[in-house]
């Protein structure tokens, strides 16, 4: 559709630079595989693709995720942890659902963006960090509804490379080509032949609202 090829084209240009990039749209749109897909444009096959959810880990566990810890910093700290800064090394650090990250650990994330540098719990060296930091979210972070938690500091570090996905519902177009191509792969994936997609469950497809959008049409 021409909304898909012009965020394609946007991407493109925003692989020139290493600038934040903010990937923003309704759950299930393919943020994700957006943000893969900028990182194989300006990446080499070496530069890891590091994603992490941030509304899916404990708030408490969070911030040792991110940026690791060392031995003896807290009860149960048992030898060093690499976090998924240190590990993204000169590839990509995708922070997925960042409206959902505590404020606190917020102010750490602004620091490393400003600074380029992080500390592990419990460290008191500081690491140069070399990567790229994509984040997304389905929330509204500027302040509007769904963002008053989120500061607005950090939401204008992380938003200077606006990338917005259009809803399923919104590019008919695409629907029966993403049908066709998923079959594909599920009856490559389980060796079925089967030869296509009726006439009938395309109307029911295009009809459908798809909330889910294209994660409800996959599954």
């Amino acid at each position: 559709s021409p909304a898909m090829r012009e965020l394609e084209a946007l991407l493109q240009s925003y692989a020139q630079t290493d600038l934040p990039v903010l990937i923003t749209g309704e759950t299930g749109v393919g943020k994700e595989v957006s943000a893969r897909y900028l990182h194989a444009l300006r990446s080499s096959s070496e530069d890891p693709f590091i994603a992490v959810n941030c509304a899916a880990i404990p708030a408490e566990l969070l911030e040792s995720e991110i940026f690791g810890h060392e031995k003896g910093a807290f009860s149960g700290a048992v030898k060093r942890h690499l976090g998924y800064a240190e590990r993204a090394k000169s590839g990509t650090l995708f922070l997925d659902e960042i409206g959902d990250m505590p404020p606190a650990l917020q102010a750490k994330v602004l620091r490393l963006i400003e600074e380029r540098s992080f500390m592990r719990i419990g460290g008191e060296e500081s690491i140069s960090f070399t990567g790229r930091i994509v984040t997304a979210t389905h929330r509204d972070l500027s302040g509007g509804a769904g963002g008053p938690e989120f500061r607005q500091d950090l939401y204008y570090r992380i938003a200077v490379l606006p990338a917005d996905i259009p809803p399923l519902r919104e590019r008919q177009e695409d629907i029966p080509w993403l049908m066709n191509r998923l079959l594909e792969n599920a009856a490559s994936r389980h060796n079925k032949a089967v030869r296509g997609i009726s006439s009938k469950a395309e109307e029911a497809a295009l009809a459908h609202g798809w909330p889910g959008n294209v994660r409800e049409l996959r599954n």
